[in-house]
């Protein structure tokens, strides 16, 4: 006869073992669960590692012509027809940029006039410049502008013109880092002066004109 009593033995044995292990498994489980939602609040309160911050966080400024940059700067030109007309001003100006490497300025002039054929003049004027830095590195960049300005003088400019004159301009250029905030510009082109047929008589200038300028951000 077979004994019965063994086989019972085991399996009550089996039960005991699995019932003790469970309970601990569950109660294991539950300490996860509940710990969890400290260890996220512990994880978005905890510093990020380094390296990690953002650019918008740390208040960088954008690098030179990158989109968001907005600079003033300071200068001056000279200008002349190589005839009857020598003109010197200087200027100073806002720039900012919408998108990288083009910018949107306005500028500001007080400047003279030496005129042969007639009175020497002042004036004050203002114009709207866009500027296009075609080439760029991290030092310097190649550029290309153009602009439309206004000014008003002391006297007829050319001697029989007229004294409200508009300044159609266009140039070619260069700037230079002189540390990581302050940029040299260096530029030479055209600078018109004329009324615009906005009188009877349309004398004008054309003249070769050299600029340059300390440029810094606000």
């Amino acid at each position: 006869m077979r004994n019965a009593g063994i086989p019972a033995v085991i399996f009550l044995a089996l039960i005991a073992a699995v019932g003790g292990v469970t309970p601990s498994l569950s109660a294991d489980a539950r300490s996860s669960r509940s710990a969890a939602p400290f260890d996220a609040l512990a994880l978005l309160l905890s510093e990020p590692p380094e390296g990690t911050v953002g650019a918008a966080s740390t208040g960088l400024r954008p690098a030179y012509g990158d989109q968001g940059d907005r600079r003033w700067s300071i200068g001056g030109m000279v200008a002349t027809d190589f005839q009857n007309e020598r003109v010197v001003s200087l200027r100073g100006g806002l720039e900012w940029f919408p998108i990288d490497a083009f910018s949107l300025g306005l500028d500001a002039d007080l400047g003279w006039v030496g005129q042969d054929a007639g009175d020497d003049a002042g004036f004050a004027g203002v114009s709207v410049m866009l500027r296009w830095h075609f080439l760029r590195h991290a030092s310097w960049s190649l550029y290309a502008d153009l602009g439309i300005g206004l000014v008003y003088a002391t006297s007829p400019v050319p001697p029989d013109g007229s004294r409200l004159d508009f300044t159609p301009q266009a140039g070619i250029g260069c700037s230079i880092a002189l540390d990581d905030r302050t940029r040299l510009l260096l530029g030479i082109g055209w600078y018109h002066l004329s009324n615009a047929r906005t009188t009877d008589t349309n004398f004008g200038i054309d003249a070769l004109a050299v600029t340059a300028r300390i440029s810094l951000p606000f």
